[in-house]
């Protein structure tokens, strides 16, 4: 799942996934950090109330009708508990707040897009106005936000560690010093950045590159998220 220049890689407490019908689900903790909506989940009832602009939607568990803004619409997949979590079908809820989205098939990718999203102070705050040129030291120019998409990532429980492995989007070869597949761990009180002064190898067309990060424990992770830029070439 990609929110504007954010890859959604993990979301506690368990990634999103794709259900037996095919529909991408998202726990409903992390609507409200990754859209900015107002959430109530009522555990009794296992129903959720999502609010945003001027669109109410509610989910039950179990049920594939939604209410908006007290009309019904019948969905083709349900929302269910994982780990006493409620997951719903990130598609069905975008449509019915109104948020612009589409689906990628050929990277099996769902995207969402609007300057709304991702508003958060945890996310606009932190990682958008602290985090000039990229983090890097000096800054430099970014030239794409779009430059490398993950593939696959991993968490190393021995080693308390993230990897991501992204691919090469440009259509060209990307020299030294000019990759930067960021990669951001946040916890409920804080956010990991990726190091300033970091190896930037070159990258082939349509090649690979691996970020790693330490997070600490899996259960104080919230969120993972990567940006994959571009950025002016250079060495550091």
């Amino acid at each position: 799942m990609k929110i504007n220049d954010y890859y959604v890689l993990y979301t506690a407490p368990k990634a999103p996934y794709v259900d037996s019908r095919g529909r991408i689900m998202i726990p409903l903790r992390s609507v409200s950090q990754l859209l900015g909506a107002k959430v109530e989940y009522d555990a009794n009832a296992k129903s959720a109330v999502i609010s945003m602009n001027d669109r109410t939607v509610q989910f039950q568990t179990g049920s594939r009708t939604v209410m908006t803004n007290g009309s019904a619409v019948e969905m083709d997949t349900a929302p269910v508990l994982v780990h006493n979590s409620l997951y719903i079908p990130v598609s069905v809820l975008a449509g019915q707040l109104g948020v612009h989205g589409n689906y990628d098939a050929e990277n099996h990718l769902y995207k969402l897009t609007g300057d709304d999203l991702m508003q958060t102070d945890i996310i606009k705050l932190t990682l958008e106005d602290l985090e000039h040129g990229a983090w890097t030291m000096p800054p430099r120019p970014i030239v794409s936000n779009n430059a490398f998409m993950p593939v696959s990532y991993t968490y190393d429980a021995a080693n308390k560690s993230f990897a991501v492995r992204a691919k090469n989007i440009t259509g060209a070869d990307v020299p030294e010093g000019a990759a930067d597949v960021a990669l951001y761990v946040l916890t409920k009180d804080s956010v990991q950045f990726p190091k300033p002064r970091r190896m930037r190898p070159a990258v082939s067309k349509d090649g690979f590159i691996v970020e790693k990060a330490v997070s600490g424990s899996l259960n104080e992770v919230e969120l993972v998220l990567v940006k994959g830029r571009l950025l002016q070439a250079g060495n550091s």
